[in-house]
């Protein structure tokens, strides 16, 4: 098949080129830095460059691609930003499909579209949308465009991780903060299994589909960094109120704003995302697309890290 990526050198997408290279599809992947899509390149993945946000840039890379895969998001960015990325880009990306071939979009969503649930809620695809923080609301907006708009297949996660993504650096260096005690329920699905899981999707699912994509193991955040840190020999992230938080990052804001800064640690965006009960089932990448998870808990997941790192 004819598959184009869109941030084919990232965390995710750098996997997945690998993967449906090695199954034998004919994979063109977008990158903004041509540097960063040598090494996939030469691995025979066909090399563009161009950025989503550029309407321009985007001139012919989807023409003949039958599956297109987006896998560009951030959820540091802020408001009008994240807006930028998740509606006017996915705009420019449909502007651009190849209409005649094209049979499949997959994309990754997040789970920001739950809201707050309660600490009691256990999150499936059939729960009810309740954007509150705009990452949410965007995102949510997102899909409804996604699917007006192509033969859409959102694929939403939480927390992605993986050699390179495994906080143990940040861990050593002071630089985690437990918000409100870390007392939230979070899960996690390894960046291995989230590349089976969209490729299970591309293979088996059928357009307007939904999957939440998480492993067997929600975890309370405090509980996940206490096992890390046992297994690390680093410190316990310190605790930090959510309002000191928001004060903390606004101040932040400022002066990364003077410094010529773009990323904001504390953005709005990512107290919610570590403040919410997150509890995914993942009963429906299990029984639909019949994934198999090679990390079925984050144990599993970073038992492999450590042991490479």
């Amino acid at each position: 098949m004819k598959i184009l990526v869109l941030g084919a050198n990232g965390l995710t997408g750098a996997q997945l080129v690998t993967r449906l290279l090695q199954e034998k599809h004919a994979v063109r992947g977008l990158v903004r830095d041509v540097e960063r899509g040598i090494a996939l390149e030469k691995l025979g993945m066909d090399l563009r460059v161009g950025d989503v946000r550029d309407q321009g840039s985007l001139l012919n890379v989807a023409d003949g691609c039958e599956i297109i895969f987006n896998l560009v998001a951030y959820c540091r960015l802020e408001p009008t930003e994240s807006k930028e990325i998740l509606i006017h880009s996915a705009q420019n990306i449909f502007r651009h499909a190849d209409r005649a071939a094209l049979k499949k979009y997959l994309w990754c969503s997040n789970v920001s579209v739950f809201g707050y649930p309660r600490k009691t809620d256990r999150l499936d695809e059939s729960s009810p949308l309740k954007p509150v923080y705009s990452l949410g609301k965007l995102t949510a907006d997102a899909e409804k465009l996604a699917n007006e708009s192509v033969p859409a297949i959102a694929v939403r996660v939480p927390i992605v991780y993986g050699p390179g993504r495994d906080s143990i650096a940040a861990l050593y260096e002071n630089r985690l903060r437990l918000l409100n005690g870390g007392e939230n329920w979070t899960s996690r699905i390894h960046v291995d299994d989230l590349v089976t899981t969209l490729i299970a999707a591309m293979d088996r699912a059928n357009p307007g589909s939904v999957y939440l994509a998480a492993d067997d193991l929600p975890v309370i955040q405090r509980d996940f960094f206490k096992e890390i840190c046992a297994a690390t020999g680093a410190p316990m992230p310190l605790n930090l109120e959510v309002n000191a938080a928001r004060a903390f990052g606004i101040f932040g804001r400022a002066m990364n704003s003077l410094a010529g800064e773009r990323h904001y640690p504390l953005s709005e965006n990512v107290i919610g995302l570590l403040t919410g009960n997150y509890f995914c089932v993942n009963d429906k990448i299990k029984n639909e697309l019949r994934v198999e998870l090679k990390y079925p808990t984050f144990r599993e997941g970073y038992k492999e890290i450590l042991k490479h790192g």
